[in-house]
């Protein structure tokens, strides 16, 4: 049994020894108090004496010396609960849960991932080398320490428990992935997670693929299936190598990338068109297609596109280059 749980049975037990001590002073002790009984049971299990003030027969003496041996043997086995706690850490890992509880409740945007699998683990370290906040949601404690040493944040529990998510700041999140193993737990996520956030965009891994409207009609905005997507890889590097190469470079993002840049309010950008922006020349981006406010994309768009407030641009350039170019408010 865990220290910490020795330690609540032996408080409970402790309790329990002062309830029934007083108990059998209240009925075995003449004209006495249940509160008296009750303090009278206290000082006997602490050891520290009691006075004349109660007149006590054999019966009540054999009593007290029960009262003491239970009483003593129950206290030994509060400390020594105790000292295993503090010595074996148990008491810092409380706290540290406590601090690590505090900064989730202060994250604002960031993502929930649901599972540390392979795929989950890797999700959550190309997030965090992107600079993005990630609330890690995993049931295996083996799995949240190797979180831990990672230095991500993590919530311990089933990702489709509306506590846990609500632990993990779903109110605040900008988006929530669930790549657990079994589709039927990913459905139960979606499920929970669309409950509690109806704007919420979720995406989510299947394994099957039956299993993709199941998400969907649970309230997944995406449903991603590796083995579909690893067909496809295949085929492209087959049949269009040089496509698959550009889509390498960006995605490597060592040289090139495919960044997004969210057009605020404010921003110098909004209300030009492309070709006065001129981003080709002042920062080497080239626009390659731009979601509007109405969620209409427009692919290649031409240079007398005027940019809008809440316009996303999705621009191919060296990588680090869209960082140059600032969509929020002057």
């Amino acid at each position: 049994m865990p220290a910490r749980q020795k330690l609540l049975f032996s408080v409970f037990a402790l309790l329990g020894v002062i309830f029934v001590g007083a108990v059998g002073y209240y009925l075995i002790v003449d004209d006495i108090t249940f509160q008296q009984a009750v303090f009278q049971t206290v000082i006997t299990v602490s050891t520290v004496g009691y006075g004349k003030e109660f007149n006590l027969d054999p019966s009540a003496e054999w009593w007290t010396i029960l009262v003491i041996a239970v009483g003593v043997l129950v206290v030994s086995l509060a400390f020594a609960s105790m000292q295993a706690m503090i010595v074996g850490g148990e008491f810092r890992s409380i706290l540290g849960r406590q601090k690590l509880k505090d900064r989730i409740a202060k994250l604002r945007g960031h993502f929930i991932v649901c599972g540390f699998g392979r795929m989950g683990s890797q999700i959550a370290a190309e997030l965090a080398d992107r600079g993005k906040h990630v609330v890690i949601i995993e049931h295996d404690v083996e799995q949240t320490a190797r979180i831990s040493d990672q230095r991500m944040h993590y919530v311990l529990g089933d990702a489709a428990d509306d506590k846990i998510l609500e632990e993990a700041g779903i109110e605040h999140a900008s988006a929530l992935v669930t790549v657990l193993r079994s589709d039927a737990d990913n459905v139960f996520v979606a499920l929970t997670a669309r409950g509690l956030r109806a704007d919420l965009p979720i995406i989510a891994r299947s394994e099957e693929t039956d299993t993709e409207r199941k998400l969907l009609r649970a309230g997944a905005t995406r449903v991603i299936c590796p083995q579909s997507i690893g067909a496809s890889r295949i085929v492209n590097l087959l049949a269009r190598p040089a496509v698959s190469k550009l889509v390498d470079l960006t995605t490597d993002a060592s040289e090139w990338e495919m960044e997004e840049i969210l057009v605020e309010k404010g921003s110098s950008l909004a209300g030009r068109s492309l070709r006065d922006l001129d981003l080709r020349t002042r920062a080497n981006l080239m626009i390659v297609a731009i979601h509007d406010a109405d969620g209409k994309s427009h692919v290649n768009p031409g240079p007398n596109y005027v940019v809008n407030v809440n316009d996303v641009l999705v621009a191919i350039g060296p990588a680090g280059a869209a960082k140059s170019v600032s969509g929020r408010d002057r």
